[in-house]
């Protein structure tokens, strides 16, 4: 057998440049001669490894391509083919623009804790998005989240140990153990998704602090620790971490089940508030992070009963096409007799609807209107909304729902079909109410 140094190609695919290595594993920059594209290929350190753990990298291959391979997700790396040649396991992966964290982090861990809450909140999304599939990460660490600083790209990667959450048959000790939750070492106790929830609050600790939340002399001392001790807190150990922080890495971190987040979507909604209040507090200092509205208004729509239908990707490709804007009070958002095929989604905040100047409803966060533009041409308005208070809009124009994805526009129209069912049966329980009492007045 050829060793990975002598070899050009593996399948069907041409290896380059070395792009990464670990202890078992090298990463290639490969090409993709078929389909014309720039590809990452995983290979197992022949060479040097025992021939068994070369086998269990290979089944580990395959694992993580039956798993990761059917996510498209921003945050998450795609995987796009596994198979064997000459002998040797090998992963194709889509070629990410980055580094590990790992390689930006100092002696105290990243610059900026600002630039650590953003990377920490695309983890999250990553992690709703592969919890909402039954699936949990199990290898959660700074290592496996690839970060491209100037692009702001972050990227969860290796599923090579993931398993769905029904899964009964678990090495419960598998993963890295700096970053392995209490569970791990309990038999009475269940991985969980809430496991994925500790290692990244353990992930969090590291990159704002340089080092691993629980000391380490040996791995039993190590395990001990984990177990039973707990980290310096973050705010003790850098000046410029604010308490509403490291608040949170500890929650994060609970020992017990009921005391972590109870979701990467809790734990992001709190990374929101956290930010929000370090921007309040830098708005006349330069240089202050500003996040894309799919950051910015994912946690409010994923917790939106509008949005039941929607998975967490559709959510952000929503936001990604659509657009959020804020309306001060009394600003007229639709006026009657216009032409106009926008929709809109109410956020936060009340409109008033009125019809030939009369006032007909109020309408609360989470009510919708404009809804007839999407499912025709230009739609001249029956009546007049008005803002009251600041609110806060989603809107899209129906000539974009094209660029939606075929599951996004069924759980649209899935959802538009649901409130005109609600409002016919709402007329008609009017008519039947009107009908009823005309009939007792006879």
């Amino acid at each position: 057998m050829n060793s990975k140094s002598e070899l050009t190609t593996i399948g069907r695919y041409q290896l380059e440049d070395k792009i990464g290595e670990g202890t078992y594993g090298v990463v290639y920059r490969g090409k993709d001669p078929l389909l014309k594209r720039d590809v990452a290929i995983k290979m197992p350190k022949i060479d040097s490894i025992p021939a068994e753990k070369t086998m269990e990298l290979g089944k580990a291959f395959y694992n993580e391509a039956q798993i990761a391979g059917n996510f498209t997700h921003t945050n998450i790396v795609t995987v796009f083919d596994v198979g064997r040649d000459n002998g040797m396991d090998y992963l194709v992966m889509e070629l990410v623009p980055g580094r590990p964290v790992d390689d930006y982090l100092g002696d105290n861990g990243i610059d900026h804790v600002e630039e650590c809450i953003d990377i920490m909140l695309k983890c999250c999304m990553a992690l709703d998005f592969v919890h909402f599939h039954g699936i949990i990460h199990r290898d959660i660490k700074p290592g496996n989240i690839i970060y491209n600083r100037p692009q702001g790209l972050v990227k969860l990667t290796d599923f090579s140990i993931s398993h769905y959450l029904e899964t009964t048959e678990l090495v419960k000790n598998s993963g890295t153990l700096a970053y392995m939750a209490p569970e791990h070492f309990l038999e009475a106790r269940d991985i969980t998704m809430l496991t994925d929830i500790f290692a990244l609050g353990s992930t969090m600790y590291k990159m704002l602090s340089g080092r691993i939340p629980f000391k380490a002399g040996d791995a039993k001392t190590l395990v001990n620790n984990i177990l039973y001790e707990k980290p310096t807190p973050l705010w003790g150990l850098r000046s410029d971490i604010p308490e509403e922080v490291s608040e949170i890495v500890e929650k994060a971190m609970a020992k017990k089940d009921e005391d972590r987040y109870q979701s990467a979507l809790e734990f992001a909604a709190d990374l929101k508030r956290a930010h929000d209040i370090i921007e309040l507090e830098k708005t006349k200092r330069p240089g202050a992070i500003k996040w894309p509205t799919e950051l910015e208004y994912y946690t409010d729509f994923r917790q939106n009963d509008w949005f039941r239908y929607f998975s967490p990707d559709q959510i952000q490709q929503l936001l990604q096409i659509g657009t959020v804007k804020k309306v001060n009070d009394g600003e007229n958002i639709i006026t009657e007799g216009e032409d106009s095929q926008e929709f809109f989604l109410l956020v936060e905040g009340s409109v008033m609807v009125t019809k030939k100047g009369v006032n007909i409803s109020m309408l609360e966060s989470g009510a919708c209107f404009g809804d007839t533009s999407l499912l025709g041409d230009t739609t001249k308005r029956t009546a007049s909304v008005k803002a009251v208070g600041e609110t806060t809009l989603w809107s899209i124009d129906s000539n974009k729902i094209e660029e939606l994805s075929a599951e996004n526009r069924s759980s649209l129209f899935k959802t538009l079909l649901g409130i005109a069912m609600e409002r016919l049966e709402e007329l008609t329980g009017d008519v039947a109410t009107y009908i009823g009492e005309s009939q007792v007045e006879l």
